[in-house]
């Protein structure tokens, strides 16, 4: 069954899961309350306009990493540059529990990516 709601999403999390998704969400409404969150493609989402196609932000958690989920490939392969501890996959940057350096690194760009949409 998947979430309705950001609050059942993280609370059906692992430990690790938790803890870096909601610091992520509370990032992102401490930086962009303008920027409501909701529940698509079963995580939770952030989207810079109107519609997808405008571009989003999203984060989910599997066993042993969380990964942050651009709109743009182009942007992740740029980010992952900066990040080579981390692995990529579609759209997204994949973290492993522990690595707050990379965290701290990709939260950075969030803005970045943000003011280009």
């Amino acid at each position: 069954m998947s979430a309705s709601s950001v609050t059942e999403y993280t609370d059906n999390l692992s430990e690790d899961g938790k803890k870096y998704v909601s610091d992520f969400i509370g990032f992102m409404r401490k930086q962009y309350p303008q920027i409501d969150s909701k529940i698509c493609f079963s995580m939770p989402m952030w989207l810079a306009g109107e519609k997808m196609k405008d571009g989003y932000i999203a984060v989910s958690a599997a066993k042993n990493h969380f990964s942050i989920h651009f709109s743009e490939e182009g942007y992740v392969t740029n980010i992952a540059r900066m990040v080579p501890a981390c692995k990529t996959g579609k759209q997204c940057i994949n973290i492993k529990y522990g690595d707050d350096e990379s965290y701290q690194i990709v939260k950075d760009h969030v803005r970045d990516f943000l003011l280009r949409q």
